[in-house]
This record gives C-alpha cells, sequence and structure tokens, in this order.
C-alpha cells in the first residue's frame, strides 16, 4: 500500500499544494512551523477521519476560508482507489473515487497509516483513555466488527447512564445492562488479541532500536477474563455489573465495563511510566508503532504507510542509525526532520526529498 500524491487546499497554512510520493523513503525537510506535521496530519486524517492533534475539524481549515480538502491516489497490490475528505463548517464528506459514502466504517480501513508523533508521548504517563483511544483507532483500522461492537455498546452505554439519572425501574435498567454484554464480549476478545500480538514484536523492536536486550510487554486490564467459553464471559460480567449496581445508581453512571479499562506497558517487569526515562519511552513508542506496523501486515497482507514525525531529534546518532536500518524497504515512509543530516546515513537511491516552505512546497 502506498501513496503517489497528495492534494490539499486550504488545509492549514496551505493554500493550493501537490506533492508527490514515491514507494519507498520520503523525507519532508524543513525549518519548525513551515508545515511539514500538516503534511503527515493530512495523511493520518485520510486514514483515521481525525486529526491526531484536534478534535475539532474546523481548526483544520484555513483562516478565512469556507472549506478544506485533501485528497490522495492510494494504490493497493492489485488496484487502486482515489481518496478524499472535504472538512466544511459544519462537518466533512468523505469520498471514494469522488463518490460520497454514507458511513465512516466504509472509509475507514482504505488508507492504513501508522503515525508517531512527538504528542505520543504522553501515552504512558496520561488517562487510560489515551491508551484505549490508541488501540481502539487501530483496531478499528483492522475490524469493522470492531467498529461496529464499539459503536453499538457506546451507544448502549450512554443509554443506560441517561437512565441512571432518571427515576429507575431495575427490570428497565437490566435490560440496558444486559445490551451490553455482546458487544464487550467481542471487544474483549479482539483487545486480547491485539496486545498478544503486540507481545510478540515490542522487545524486538525495542532492542532492535536501543541496542540493549530487554523485555517489552503490555498488560491488558480487561474488567473481566477472556475465556473459551462466552457463555462463562457472560456470567462474569453479569456478576461484575450486578456487584456494582447499588454504586452505579448513587453516582447515576456506569463504573465499570470495557469503557474504562486500560493497557499497561512494562520495561523488565518495571512499569514504563514510573521506572523509564524520557529516552526510554520514546524508544518503546517507535517499538509499539513498528510492531503495528507488523500486525497490520499479518491482517491485510499489506503494509501500512509509516508516518515519522520528528522522531530523530532525541535520538543519539547510534540510535537513529539503528532506527532508520530498521524501517523495511517494503514499507512506504514518510518522515520529517530539519536537518538532512540525520537521514544521511542511509545513502539511498530510492529516496524522495521534499522541501517546505511556509506551507509550499519547493
Amino acid at each position: 500500500m502506498y501513496i503517489d500524491n497528495l492534494k490539499l487546499r486550504f488545509y492549514r497554512n496551505y493554500q493550493n499544494a501537490a506533492v508527490n510520493f514515491i514507494n519507498g523513503m520520503n523525507v519532508i525537510i524543513g525549518d519548525n512551523g513551515q508545515g511539514k506535521t500538516n503534511l503527515l496530519e493530512s495523511i493520518y486524517l485520510l486514514s483515521t477521519t481525525r486529526s491526531h492533534r484536534n478534535d475539532d475539524d474546523r481548526e483544520l481549515i484555513n483562516f478565512d476560508q469556507e472549506f478544506a480538502s485533501v485528497e490522495t491516489n492510494l494504490h493497493y497490490l492489485d488496484y487502486e482507489d482515489r481518496l478524499g475528505i472535504v472538512l466544511h463548517k459544519s462537518g466533512k464528506t468523505l469520498l471514494i473515487n469522488n463518490n460520497p459514502v454514507k458511513r465512516n466504517s466504509e472509509f475507514l480501513g482504505k488508507l492504513n497509516a501508522v503515525l508517531f508523533a512527538p504528542s505520543d508521548m504522553d501515552l504512558f504517563d496520561n488517562s487510560p483513555r489515551v491508551r484505549r483511544k490508541l488501540v481502539d483507532i487501530e483496531l478499528g483500522k483492522l475490524s469493522s466488527v470492531y467498529m461496529l461492537s464499539l459503536s453499538n455498546y457506546l451507544k448502549t452505554l450512554k443509554e443506560r447512564n441517561n437512565y441512571l439519572k432518571g427515576n429507575i425501574d431495575k427490570i428497565m435498567l437490566e435490560t440496558y445492562t444486559e445490551m451490553l454484554f455482546e458487544p464487550e464480549i467481542r471487544i474483549i476478545r479482539e483487545r486480547k488479541a491485539f496486545v498478544d500480538d503486540l507481545n510478540l514484536y515490542l522487545s524486538y523492536f525495542y532492542n532492535q532500536i536501543s541496542g540493549d536486550n530487554d523485555v517489552i510487554k503490555v498488560d491488558y486490564r480487561s474488567f473481566i477474563e477472556e475465556k473459551d467459553d462466552e457463555e462463562v464471559m457472560r456470567e462474569q460480567i453479569s456478576k461484575n455489573y450486578e456487584n456494582s449496581l447499588e454504586r452505579d445508581i448513587y453516582l447515576k453512571q456506569t463504573n465499570i465495563g470495557i469503557h474504562r479499562e486500560d493497557y499497561i506497558f512494562y520495561r523488565n517487569d518495571k512499569e514504563v511510566s514510573k521506572y523509564c526515562s524520557q529516552g526510554q519511552k520514546r524508544m518503546i513508542l517507535l517499538a509499539l508503532k513498528l510492531s503495528i506496523v507488523q500486525i497490520i501486515f499479518k491482517n491485510k497482507k499489506e503494509y501500512p504507510i509509516l508516518l515519522l514525525d520528528d522522531v530523530l531529534s532525541e535520538l543519539d546518532s547510534s540510535k537513529k542509525e539503528r532506527l532508520l536500518r530498521l524501517l523495511p524497504n517494503t514499507v512506504q515512509t514518510i518522515i520529517t526532520t530539519t536537518d538532512l543530516k540525520d537521514i544521511n546515513q542511509l545513502k539511498s537511491e530510492k529516496m524522495n526529498v521534499i522541501r517546505v516552505r511556509k506551507g509550499v512546497i519547493e
């Protein structure tokens, strides 16, 4: 999977820009604040339909403009699609081959992109919601069943929470509760499988970058144990909700469930958030992103596009070199930097250098 071009209109600081990419290493170079990250953000937008920096799409539209648009040609093994997103003040339109699609689920997963961004460094120390969001986004690109289950769960959860705020009939409340069971079972199974896959790769990639011999793993903190027998899982869920019932009624909200779960990262059996330096956290984060690349390939039989924003600035020269040598030739990689010397050790003939200055591709 790769893109060969990117067209932007009124997106962030770009008025009307066109960028060409190769199916290999692409380096976007420019001083800080020129628009390098905006290019990566626009590709990520085409992958997930959302920005990794803003929840409000209106902030992506150039000042004093009514809309912004992003489009690209996406190549698969044996066919291609034209993908586009038009952002309006009141929403957005998703396009596949110039035809609007009605549901996000039809668009998600078309372009698989894995992004490393400096803001990701908060992953280990931030709230569980941030870690759940990362896993939900990656699983959503891999599985439409997961997205449907999550959507159904969140809809029912909202209805249950609203019901808890009014006059409660316990039979009706039990009905809302039981409606959560099936999507939760599917979500727990897929989250567990995803974490198991991550743990196959994390240590390898971390040690390749760091030069160490450490064990990196992530622990999925589910509110019940996954079992082969779904009926056993259903009984566990039911018992947990029963035990939380009085608390839910008192606090007028649902206090247990898959919306409260967490993922804890460890290096040599010590919590990353408590015992790792910023440099170690950066390398674990890179190992996580490279592991996700492998999981996507395992499931889709095609590599995603790898987006690396300012990934080299905090690594010493030996770790930079090990990381760059680790990037597979089979993965289209788009990397930003302020200094071409950072990637000089690649010495690759198949390298596309893109210079950006004040929202203009030079």
